[in-house]
């Protein structure tokens, strides 16, 4: 065979035997970083405190605080330990009297009760065992709720006026929302911008009602 010939040859073996070989191709994987969830700092607490984890009583975000245990509340006979909320989300011990006008055992003006919760249960200065409960009341979807301050009170009175058919003594008036006043009509497009309710002819009458729960007021007197 001529060297020409011999040398075309070796070159179409290599050919075919470097093409028969796998080739590995290099490749970069990146792995994904894994989430890494860093806790907030603890609190460290002093002078016998203990670490509160809780929510806002409004917002439900994540709050903590230093807190030490409450001595337990001792009150006088004609009082009872209860909770006042002197600012925001804050719960402190007190006393209140056992006549507290604030305590509604049973609706009236008109009012339905709609839940009775426990304010107190348990043994008063004296030796006495109670229950003290709370009636919550509110007034038929027909009605409105009239806030009132009597003459000579310090707390507000609560009376269920009808909308329309005013009894005799009293007149109708008009109420205007003043929010949806000021809003474009798409705002409030389910809320009447004017609402009918009746009320005393005097700002110094006050409604009359039968004695039956979520009555409607036959009228006014002095």
């Amino acid at each position: 065979m001529e060297p020409l010939h011999r040398f075309y040859l070796f070159l179409a073996l290599f050919i075919s035997a470097t093409m028969a070989i796998p080739h590995q191709t290099s490749s970069i994987t990146k792995a994904a970083a894994s989430a890494v969830i860093t806790p907030g700092p603890e609190l460290q607490c002093s002078n016998g405190q203990t670490a509160v984890y809780t929510t806002d009583c409004t917002l439900g975000i994540p709050v903590s605080y230093c807190s030490s245990p409450e001595p337990p509340i001792e009150c006088s006979q004609g009082f009872f330990p209860s909770v006042w909320h002197p600012g925001h989300c804050i719960e402190q011990s007190t006393c209140f009297p056992l006549n507290a006008p604030w305590i509604t055992t049973e609706c009236s003006n008109g009012g339905i009760p709609y839940t009775t919760s426990t304010l107190y249960q348990g043994t008063l200065a004296g030796g006495e065992s109670t229950v003290i409960s709370v009636v919550s009341c509110s007034c038929a979807a027909n009605q409105w709720y009239s806030m009132t301050l009597l003459p000579g009170s310090s707390n507000y009175d609560t009376f269920c006026m009808p909308h329309s058919s005013c009894p005799p003594g009293m007149t109708t008036s008009i109420s205007i929302n003043e929010y949806c006043a000021t809003q474009p009509a798409s705002v409030c497009s389910d809320i009447p911008l004017e609402t009918d309710f009746c009320k005393c002819a005097s700002t110094a009458q006050t409604p009359v009602y039968p004695d039956s729960p979520g009555a409607t007021p036959t009228g006014c007197e002095f």
